[in-house]
């Protein structure tokens, strides 16, 4: 069974609602076809631990509202987003403009004759066209477009911090 990305975004902007009063985000849903896994990736101001994995996983797995959403059987999955988190979000761009990171955007169709592309956003319009800095040269492309991005984490960087 496949779910489209519009329904994902669906879903983690209903857990969003659910789980805010208790400070949390749902920054993003994947959804594993063959295992049916519904996998959420939720964060907290002060990061996410196991145990508070469990706990979301508890609440929400008996949510009428997601019961609605995913009217089938399905495996929940709560997870942290992890250094490389996803970008879902207009404001989840604008925050990583902000913080001048990398990151990886896939497109649910070519803008500019490219469909992917690794790189930093230099601007965001107010019409929500993103363009960003890329290897391959510049590339804007509007935000409704992106079927997935996530941050890139530059490795030889963080080994370099000292602990």
């Amino acid at each position: 069974m496949f779910i489209e990305r519009v329904k994902l975004h669906e879903i983690s902007d209903q857990v969003t609602s659910l789980l805010a009063p208790l400070g949390y985000t749902c920054l993003d849903a994947d959804w594993e076809a063959q295992s049916r896994t519904l996998r959420l990736f939720v964060d907290h101001k002060d990061g996410v631990d196991l145990d508070q994995c469990a706990k979301i996983s508890g609440q929400l797995i008996e949510a009428p509202e997601l019961d609605a959403l995913l009217p089938f059987e399905f495996n929940l999955e709560i997870s942290s987003p992890g250094i490389e988190r996803p970008i879902r979000t207009i404001a989840h761009f604008r925050d990583a403009l902000a913080e001048g990171c990398q990151i990886d955007v896939k497109l649910t169709e070519k803008c500019q004759n490219r469909r992917k592309g690794v790189g930093s956003i230099k601007e965001i319009g107010s019409d929500d066209m993103i363009s960003m800095k890329t290897v391959e040269g510049p590339w804007t492309f509007p935000w409704n477009l992106v079927l997935k991005a996530t941050k890139v984490v530059d490795w030889d960087k963080v080994h370099e911090r000292p602990m």
